[in-house]
């Protein structure tokens, strides 16, 4: 019965999707945009719950471009509130490490360290924070749980490329209710269970979950169509369901970090149709979340990027026939281009529902945009409110 219901929730949303098509509105940064009808508090102090979903290497042409392909406007770009984001880490250009750590502890650290300081003390993550006020909390990556940015909430590294320390930090961590990610190698899983992690077998269990601490090791499936799939291999949007399902049975509320790992992947790649894929497969997700807290009136959902990658322009002219075009013919086309395989300094998106945040009080240097660093400052005054 529950598979029927998951079900049901996800074809309705997908209906809904193919009867709100509109013209496309355009991203143009400003503090407020087109209201979503899921949640708006405009008056929120503290939040119960506070969802953070981040797109990994997701820049500001990376969504127009999924606006285009999609032919009507991402659900995040419906946010009431929205502002951008520099991404800079204490090196310079950060790498996915040091971004993680900047939106996980509010403090930037050199490039490759992972919940450092650029002393190598460790930080106090948001994750923290919430198990401090007696908070569920979840980290859910559609990459291996290694990646840089699960880890970046959860474990403290010399190195990113230190993978056996960052999985013995994460596992010791007692502060991470639900890990959930792509296929966890086995000796790196065992590490989890000899710590008191239960092991899911199957995503459909995460909800109906009466553990205090639970693994999912999974193959995430990567199709942007909305869809159920049966046995190991799970949708990004049900898996993040699941995990809603499970941290809200908690009465004092939970924080949650979900990402899109592989829109970044797309980049690196200059594989447009990858990206494509990633980016809407990753804004279905958000669409779960919105579906799920709409008639909540104490979280708030909160959508970013790490970076940007590639460098993708498009051009001025580009219209929903150009990229589906370019997608239908495995990304020949004139109407982008790809300017690097790496990370670029640009400057990233951030939507916000559920509260009405003051950007300006972060504003500095007569540049409207807050730093990577505020993210966590915002998301901890959401959840420590009048208890600060």
């Amino acid at each position: 019965m529950k598979k029927m219901i998951k079900k049901g929730i996800t074809l309705a949303m997908a209906v809904a999707m193919a009867l709100s098509m509109v013209a496309c509105g355009g991203d143009n940064g400003a503090n407020n945009g087109p209201a979503h009808d899921g949640i708006i508090l405009k008056d929120l102090t503290q939040a119960k719950n506070v969802i953070l979903l981040i797109g990994d290497g997701m820049g500001t042409d990376q969504i127009r471009a999924g606006e285009l392909f999609k032919g009507e406007m991402l659900t995040m770009q419906k946010f009431p509130y929205r502002t951008t984001v520099q991404t800079r880490s204490a090196s310079g250009l950060t790498d996915s490490a040091a971004a993680a750590t900047a939106l996980a502890t509010g403090t930037r650290t050199n490039n490759g360290i992972v919940g450092r300081d650029t002393n190598q003390q460790d930080l106090q993550t948001i994750v923290d924070i919430a198990h401090s006020l007696g908070k569920r909390t979840g980290i859910l990556a559609t990459e291996e749980l290694y990646g840089a940015t699960p880890m970046g909430f959860s474990a403290h590294a010399y190195s990113r490329n230190d993978t056996a320390d960052l999985m013995q930090s994460a596992a010791e961590s007692s502060n991470v209710n639900l890990f959930a990610s792509y296929i966890i190698n086995s000796e790196y899983l065992d590490k989890f269970v000899l710590e008191g992690y239960t092991c899911l077998s199957d995503a459909d269990l995460i909800s109906d979950a009466t553990e205090e601490k639970v693994i999912g090791s999974y193959s995430i499936n990567a199709n942007y169509d909305p869809m159920m799939v049966d046995g190991n291999c799970v949708a990004f949007d049900r898996l993040v369901l699941e995990a809603l399902e499970y941290l809200s049975q908690d009465e004092d509320g939970f924080f949650l970090m979900a990402e899109g790992s592989h829109i970044d992947h797309g980049g690196h790649n200059n594989d447009i149709c990858y990206m494509l894929e990633e980016l809407i497969a990753f804004d279905n997700a958000i669409q779960v979340v919105l579906e799920w807290a709409k008639d909540r009136d104490d979280t708030v959902v909160i959508v970013t990027a790490d970076h940007e990658t590639g460098g993708l322009t498009l051009d001025r002219d580009a219209t929903h026939e150009l990229m589906v075009d370019v997608y239908d013919s495995y990304g020949r086309g004139n109407c982008y281009e790809w300017t690097s395989k790496n990370h670029t300094n640009a400057d990233v998106n951030f939507y916000i529902n559920g509260a009405n945040i003051d950007f300006t009080q972060y504003y500095s240097g007569g540049y409207q945009r807050i730093k990577n660093t505020d993210v966590f400052e915002i998301m901890k005054s959401l959840l420590v409110g009048n208890n600060a």
